[in-house]
């Protein structure tokens, strides 16, 4: 399945508008500051109008998987590849540095995103 977001590289849209292949999106985050929906990649950031809430639901009636991990953040699950118990983080790479993207999550969410996570895919690296 190919599908893509309308997006724009810069926050005003001045660069004109990009399509992005929903499947190369790690997660999403609303930024209150700039008023816009940052949609991050593993390697770039771009930005898009609405909501949270709107973005993840619509992306996941189109047949993703987006989970909304704390008010701010909603994580592509089929994306993540490892987790950090400690610091309630997902990872996107095996090899984690320190420009390595993370997304944060709350406590329950966590929780609830782990206990998924054992039954679908009990590969999953839990740090």
């Amino acid at each position: 399945m190919n599908q893509y977001l309308s997006v724009t590289r810069d926050i005003e849209g001045e660069s004109g508008i990009v399509n992005l292949r929903v499947q190369d999106i790690i997660f999403l985050e609303w930024s209150g500051k700039l008023d816009r929906v940052i949609v991050h990649t593993l390697h770039e950031q771009f930005y898009t109008p609405g909501t949270l809430k709107y973005l993840s639901t619509a992306l996941n009636s189109s047949g993703y998987t987006f989970m909304v991990v704390d008010r701010n953040n909603a994580v592509n699950v089929n994306r993540i590849v490892r987790l950090d118990s400690i610091f309630k983080l997902a990872y996107f790479e095996a090899e984690i540095n320190e420009d390595s993207k993370h997304c944060t999550m709350a406590f329950t969410r966590y929780k609830e995103l782990e206990k998924e996570f054992m039954v679908y895919n009990p590969g999953l690296l839990v740090l």
